[in-house]
C-alpha cells in the first residue's frame, strides 16, 4: 500500500512537498472500513482549479508509467515551469507484507539522474546516470539508458524471482487502474486481465450478473441489461452484437448506453475497475470523480470501496464539497490544495488542524478553516 509521496521541484511542487498517507493515531473513526495495516485506504484531493490536485493524482500514474508503461515517458514536462533549476525528484514509499519500500528517483532534464531503492532501509538499487549496481542477491554493475529507469530493467530481467516482497509489490502496481472522468480516459498496466478492468471485454466474458449486485449493493435504481434486443415500452432496438443498456427499477424499459446521461456513463465507466480493485490489491486513480455523478451516489461508491477493499486504495480529485464528510472520509484522508504565485503548490491535510468527529467538516472548509477554498467574487 502507497504510505507516501514526497514532490520537489515538481509541476507546480516548487518546493518539497509530502504526502502521509499513514493514519494518525488522533482518530480512531472508519478504523474497520477506510484503514489496513495502519495504512488509509486513499485519499480525497479538493480545492481551487489548478492548484495541484490532478497533478498529484499524476505522479502516482508517472511512478506507473516509469515502471511499466510501454511507451517512452517525457520527463521534461513534469520538472516545474514556475523555477529555473534543471533537476527535480519523487519519492514514493510503500508497506508490502509489513515491509517498508522506498523508491527516489531524480531527473536531470530529460534523462535520469539517479535511483534509489530500500527494502527496510537495505539498499537493493542504485544508479547514478547510466552507471547502477543491484544488491539484491550479489552485488553487480549495471549499465542502462539514462532514459529507461533501472529498476524496470531489473524487473523485466529477473522478475525479482529473489525477493517475494518486490514481486508482490510489482503485482500490487501491475493491478493500478487510472480513470479521468471528464474525458473518458482509463489508463491499464495489467493488459493480461483486460476482461475484468475494461467494460465492454468484461461484458463479453462475463456478462452483467455481478456488476448489477454491485449496483443493486449500493440502491441504484437502474440495472445493466446485455443483449441483442433491448425493449422499450412500444419499441425495440435489435443488433446481430450484444448491446449495453440501463433499465431503470419497475419498469421494462431499456435505454441504450449511448442515449444515457454523463453521470450513468460515468458510472459505468468506473464500475469494472472498482470492481476490479475490489478482488486485486492496487491503486485505482480517479480523476474529476464528480463528474455528473449525484452526491449520494458518490457517497455511495466510496462507502462501498471502502467496506469491501483489502488493501486496495482509492486516490480521487473533486470539486464536490460534500464529500469532505467524517462520514465518508477520516481527516486525515482529506487533502485541500491551494497555489501561491511564489510558493507554487501548498496543502493541508484536514487532520492538522484536529478537528472533532462531531464538526462539520465541509462547513468548516467553506468557510476557510483548512485552507484551499477558492476565493472567487461572487458580487460582481
Amino acid at each position: 500500500m502507497l504510505t507516501s509521496i514526497i514532490l520537489n521541484n515538481y509541476t507546480t511542487f516548487i518546493n518539497e512537498t509530502k504526502f502521509d498517507f499513514k493514519a494518525t493515531n488522533i482518530y480512531h473513526s472508519l478504523e474497520d472500513t477506510n484503514v489496513a495495516h495502519n495504512v488509509l485506504k486513499g485519499a480525497l484531493f479538493v480545492g481551487e482549479n489548478a492548484s495541484g490536485k490532478t497533478q498529484t493524482l499524476k505522479s502516482i500514474v508517472f511512478l506507473l508509467d516509469i515502471l511499466l508503461g510501454n511507451s517512452d515517458t517525457n520527463f521534461l514536462e513534469k520538472k516545474s515551469l514556475y523555477t529555473s533549476g534543471k533537476n527535480y525528484n519523487l519519492t514514493y514509499t510503500f508497506l508490502v507484507d509489513e515491509k517498508n519500500i522506498e523508491y527516489n528517483i531524480e531527473f536531470e532534464e530529460n534523462t535520469i539522474k539517479s535511483e534509489k531503492l530500500f527494502l527496510d532501509q537495505k539498499l537493493l538499487i542504485e544508479r547514478l546516470h547510466e552507471s547502477g549496481k543491484i544488491h539484491i542477491t550479489e552485488e553487480r554493475k549495471v549499465e542502462i539508458n539514462n532514459t529507461i529507469s533501472l529498476l524496470k530493467q531489473e524487473y523485466y530481467k529477473t522478475k525479482f524471482d529473489n525477493e517475494p516482497t518486490l514481486i508482490k509489490w510489482f503485482t500490487y502496481l501491475s493491478n493500478s487502474i487510472y480513470i479521468n472522468c471528464l474525458d473518458g480516459t482509463t489508463k491499464i498496466y495489467n493488459t493480461s486481465n483486460l476482461d475484468e478492468q475494461i467494460l465492454d471485454k468484461y461484458l463479453e466474458t462475463k456478462g452483467v450478473k455481478d456488476l448489477n449486485k454491485l449496483l443493486n449493493d449500493i440502491n441504484y435504481n437502474s440495472e445493466m441489461v446485455y443483449d441483442n434486443i433491448l425493449k422499450q415500452k412500444n419499441n425495440k432496438i435489435e443488433s446481430n452484437k450484444k448491446m449495453l443498456g440501463l433499465k431503470k427499477k419497475g419498469t421494462e424499459v431499456t435505454i441504450p448506453i449511448y442515449l444515457e446521461s454523463k453521470g450513468n456513463k460515468n458510472l459505468l465507466n468506473i464500475i469494472t475497475p472498482l470492481s476490479y480493485a475490489l478482488k486485486n490489491n492496487c491503486i485505482l486513480i480517479i480523476d474529476e470523480f464528480s463528474s455528473g455523478l449525484n452526491n449520494r451516489l458518490e457517497e455511495a461508491v466510496l462507502k462501498y470501496f471502502f467496506n469491501h477493499s483489502k488493501e486496495s486504495q482509492i486516490f480521487i480529485v473533486s470539486h464536490s464539497t460534500s464529500l469532505i464528510d467524517n462520514y465518508i472520509f477520516r481527516p486525515d484522508q482529506i487533502f485541500t490544495f491551494r497555489f501561491d504565485s511564489n510558493k507554487g503548490t501548498l496543502i493541508n491535510r484536514v487532520s492538522d488542524e484536529s478537528p472533532r468527529i462531531s464538526q462539520d467538516l465541509e462547513k468548516m472548509y467553506l468557510n476557510g478553516v483548512f485552507d484551499g477554498r477558492p476565493t472567487y467574487n461572487t458580487k460582481k
